[in-house]
């Protein structure tokens, strides 16, 4: 072949140019892979190692900056999900290849070897434009280290989520986690829930993988991926060692939902290895047998229904049915407990600090069904001879609260003339207040008590900084709170035993009326309005009030400013001056004619 300079030439171009490409591959520094960049990570072995600092070097995700979750892992949705404050939540499984779970026991399964689950806990925030956004607190791990079962044979660990959403780090317990509330348990705390169930895994099993029992779910809006593992996939692609049927939980929707949702929430402590157990109430048993066909025959109704409390004093049963006296809802432990934010009464005690109101409902409508006992006697005959009539500290006669409230000095005996029509019963408003908002100087400390499940007033005012006295004169507790969500106004008294007062300052800028409400009695209703007028009248009115004729007296004779207010509307203001008439409209079918006598 024969050599030109051409070649010579190009020949040399190229030595030139691989010189210096591998001259800048070992010069130039490398890539550093960060916790935050696409990697692989498998799984298989994981178990063999410390759980990493970082979730990134989980095997979680094959690309944690754009979450995208390892094919290793697939998703799952149980049935009945534990509350957890309302987060939203997503979980996954590992289990190692060519592995099975044992489920010879089909009540309790025992895992693997290597199987590792996440459950990642979002919360939504809103920013100073009130745009909602849902950003991740915490992802917990928990992976199968020892061949035998309990809990010991897991590692248990919780990550916290930055800031910035791109990474996790371990966390043992850290409260209001990115100003979101969301607290994440202790080691000690995941324990005291886990070590409920023979080999630690409490929403991983039969009753909560049932395709059949999905129907019936009770997981807060929750619904499974199309890729979500469920019984039935198990058991096609062969998973199981023993044959698990697919399992419907004994009664009606209803009453599956109570069991499901006291399963998952309740039974981890209240069955024999739960931590219940260990603290004198190893009589209550809340978690499901695949055993039972018949409601009736459930630990459920065999140990709660009608069941004496036996370490909780407040209520005198664990469950009271309701079905033929409904103040006998209020008279269960559960009920009060499942309400209370108390540290010292909420159940369930760890990983909550709110009430989860739909389950509360559930609970309600659930326990009016339930027969009430024989035996229990309410006393209504006695509180009916006792009680007589429920009048507040501020009146003295029981048609008192239809006369303006003012200093005896300050009377001058002019009045209104005021006439109530309603078209309609069922719009007759519970109660009506008319005042003079030019007096100031209100100086008032209004009492509500409570008799016989019942407010003993309908509507009690004090000016803004003033202080209501509470007191529960009752023989059941109360938790009474008020809410505003267009005001922000938000209060509640965790819970008010038989017997108790609470002072609270409950009162708001001019002319702000809240409901007031019970969590417990859920019929109850009254109001409490901020005024700083000590000329006020409040008319109580009844269903059968459908024409109402009253006069007020006692207020000074300059005032000519007059508010008309009743529930769930702003106050009506108009001027009145002598020998004028008023009318208005209140509510759908009511009207009010007010006139003013010389």
């Amino acid at each position: 072949m024969a050599i030109t300079l051409r070649s010579i030439r190009k020949a040399c171009s190229t030595f030139i140019g691989t010189v210096i490409t591998l001259f800048i591959v070992i010069l130039l520094p490398k890539p550093v892979l960060s916790d935050t960049q696409p990697h692989t990570k498998s799984c298989l072995a994981t178990y063999k190692k410390e759980a990493p600092q970082y979730l990134s070097k989980t095997c979680l995700y094959s690309d944690i900056s754009h979450y995208v979750i390892s094919n290793e892992l697939l998703p799952f949705t149980p049935n009945y999900s534990l509350w957890s404050d309302g987060a939203a939540k997503s979980r996954w499984i590992y289990l190692p290849p060519h592995t099975q779970i044992d489920t010879s026991d089909p009540d309790h399964w025992l895992f693997p070897v290597g199987t590792q689950f996440f459950k990642e806990f979002r919360k939504t925030i809103t920013d100073i434009e009130g745009i909602d956004t849902e950003i991740r607190v915490e992802t917990r791990l928990l992976m199968k280290v020892a061949p035998s079962a309990g809990i010991d044979s897991w590692s248990i660990k919780s990550y916290a989520w930055r800031e910035d959403q791109k990474d996790a780090a371990l966390s043992d317990g850290e409260r209001n986690v990115l100003g979101t509330g969301h607290t994440i348990p202790t080691h000690d705390d995941c324990v005291i829930c886990h070590k409920g169930n023979i080999d630690g895994i409490l929403g991983f099993e039969a009753i909560q993988l049932s395709d059949l029992q999905r129907v019936q779910a009770f997981d807060h809006k929750k619904r499974p991926s199309s890729t979500s593992v469920t019984l039935k996939t198990l058991i096609d692609n062969k998973k199981l060692t023993s044959p698990v049927r697919q399992h419907n939980l004994p009664g009606t929707a209803l009453e599956q939902q109570v069991l499901g949702y006291l399963h998952a929430n309740c039974g981890h402590c209240h069955n024999p290895e739960g931590h219940a157990a260990e603290e004198e109430a190893e009589h209550l048993v809340l978690r499901h047998s695949l055993a039972f066909e018949t409601v009736d025959q459930t630990q459920v109704y065999q140990t709660a229904i009608n069941k004496p409390t036996q370490n909780f004093t407040i209520a005198p049963y664990i469950v009271m049915g309701a079905k033929y006296e409904e103040m006998a809802l209020y008279q269960s432990a559960l009920f009060l407990r499942m309400n209370s934010v108390d540290e010292d009464y909420r159940m369930p005690m760890v990983a909550r600090e709110h009430v989860d109101y739909d389950a509360l409902h559930l609970m309600h409508q659930w326990m009016l069904t339930l027969p009430t006992p024989k035996e229990y006697d309410f006393k209504f005959d006695e509180k009916r001879e006792v009680s007589g009539d429920a009048t507040s500290d501020n009146t003295t006669t029981a048609d008192a609260k239809t006369k303006a409230v003012i200093p005896q000095e300050e009377l001058v005996g002019k009045g209104l003339h005021v006439q109530l029509r309603f078209d309609k019963s069922e719009d007759i408003p519970p109660v009506v207040m008319i005042y003079w908002p030019e007096g100031e100087g209100l100086q008032n400390t209004p009492i509500m008590d409570h008799k016989e499940g019942y407010f003993t007033e309908r509507l009690i005012v004090g000016n803004k900084g003033s202080t209501m006295s509470l007191r529960n004169s009752d023989d059941v507790g109360h938790t009474i709170y008020v809410k505003d969500k267009r005001r922000d106004i938000r209060w509640q008294l965790s819970y008010m035993p038989p017997g108790s007062t609470y002072e609270q300052e409950l009162f708001w800028q001019e002319d702000v009326f809240v409901e007031m409400r019970c969590r417990l009695h859920l019929y109850m209703s009254a109001w409490a309005g901020s005024i700083s007028t000590p000329y006020y009248t409040i008319i109580e009115l009844d269903k059968g009030d459908t024409n109402k004729d009253l006069l007020i007296t006692d207020y000074p004779d300059k005032f000519s400013d007059v508010k008309v207010w009743w529930p769930k509307t702003n106050p009506v203001e108009f001027k009145l001056k002598g020998g004028e008439t008023k009318e208005i409209e209140i509510g759908p079918s009511g009207h009010a004619t007010i006139s003013r006598i010389p």
